[in-house]
């Protein structure tokens, strides 16, 4: 997707004022972990138009960012999903107590909090999800500024109270489930409505997988015990999908599954139960590069060899991401390019040959091919080429992928 609006860069180091640093915390956590809200920490009260900050958002780090409110003011803070991450904010006083927070609220996997905010100094919260790395645009506004993100629409909600005994629900099988879900089979049913609980027995301990589809109402997965605990929850696993794996044998015992909607309550959503595959597991996760696969492994990589000046290639590209190997054998800058040619949006990953994914590209610039320039030292790299977007349905196209090094001059 192309962004017109231009973001600013979030400094690796922000200098506060000397009131902070005399501070035990700021926002809950120490100041030194806090960012001014655009670099000057932003009055939200002041503002003659909404605010935006570009922030990198990795699994299992926060970003806190500053703003100040001068005088009662209804406020609005958005996050983006655009580069494939899932970003969660949370609205915290100077205290660090929340004030509000929200996973999808600005639709797809975007984020957006409105809330009517006294005088005083406040912090959004801003974590990742998901296991991606990538960029987040975070805007902070007034209502009545133009939002960043489209907002959610219908009458999904999400929420949804424990499963206790005396919650109504149905049964999703006969008996124990592990008859059901024996020798490879997958119970599934269809359900609508913004909120429906499912009961099953297990008779013995088994690993499993939970499966909530329809893009379209964003569902949310919820597992409880018999005694209303909740023992596992997801949204967003697979795009607007929802999955919970216990890869852990679950005990034997009564348990429930809650099943809600985010966007649209009046959509179906198929609900599917089958015993954890770990091959399976791995393989969704490679195919929505969510990790990478190993080198000389099962799962199909294109290896272009050794470049030592530069490679370019056509891929037919959907929703799964296409795998290609490549090793460089001294130091050297690379350029890695995925050309749609006008009539695709790819995105692309780079990835050590570890596994650790070293950076990402949507959109270059002004355009929607991807572009990712990188150091490298010697070594085997793969690159996942995907496209952005895609849908269940939609045709696979070419993506001309380039990869070209450059080595400094001596």
């Amino acid at each position: 997707m192309r962004r017109t609006n231009l973001a600013m860069l979030v400094s690796a180091s922000i200098l506060l004022p000397s009131a902070a640093l005399a501070q035990l915390s700021v926002c809950g956590v120490s100041p030194s972990e806090v960012q001014q809200f655009g670099g000057f920490g932003a009055d939200v009260s002041a503002i003659d138009s909404a605010v935006q900050m570009q922030v990198q958002l990795s699994p299992g780090v926060s970003n806190y960012l500053q703003f100040e409110v001068s005088s009662p003011t209804d406020v609005r803070i958005e996050a983006t999903d655009d580069s494939g991450v899932d970003p969660v904010m949370e609205l915290l006083d100077i205290s660090g107590n929340q004030v509000a927070a929200d996973d999808d609220g600005g639709g797809g996997r975007a984020s957006r909090i409105e809330a009517s905010l006294a005088a005083g100094t406040y912090c959004a919260r801003v974590y990742n999800f998901s296991s991606n790395n990538g960029p987040t645009t975070v805007q902070l506004g007034r209502l009545e500024h133009m939002p960043l993100t489209q907002g959610t629409a219908g009458t999904g909600g999400g929420a949804s109270d424990p499963c206790i005994a005396s919650t109504p629900a149905t049964a999703l099988a006969f008996g124990a489930l592990n008859g059901a879900i024996a020798n490879g089979n997958v119970l599934r049913v269809t359900r609508t409505g913004d909120i429906s609980y499912h009961r099953f027995t297990l008779d013995a301990p088994i690993p499993i997988t939970l499966n909530a589809k329809n893009v379209d109402a964003d569902p949310v997965l919820r597992l409880y015990d018999a005694s209303g605990n909740l023992v596992a929850e997801n949204d967003d696993f697979d795009g607007l999908n929802a999955q919970i794996n216990m890869q852990t044998a679950l005990g034997s015992g009564e348990y429930c599954v809650a099943v809600s909607a985010l966007s649209d309550g009046s959509l179906p959503i198929e609900l599917s139960i089958s015993e954890f595959d770990e091959q399976a597991f791995l393989t969704a996760r490679y195919d929505s590069a969510e990790a990478a696969p190993a080198i000389g492994g099962t799962h199909p990589i294109d290896d272009i060899g050794t470049v030592t000046t530069s490679f370019s290639g056509d891929v037919l590209v959907g929703g799964v991401a296409r795998w290609v190997s490549f090793e460089i054998q001294e130091p050297s800058l690379m350029l890695l390019q995925g050309f749609g040619n006008g009539g695709a949006d790819p995105k692309i990953y780079l990835f050590s040959d570890r596994g650790e994914q070293l950076d990402f590209n949507d959109d270059s610039g002004n355009s929607t091919d991807s572009q990712i320039a990188q150091e490298l030292f010697p070594g085997r790299y793969l690159i996942a080429v995907m496209l952005y977007g895609f849908e269940d349905g939609d045709q696979s196209q070419p993506v001309r992928l380039s990869v070209t090094r450059y080595i400094r001059a001596q």
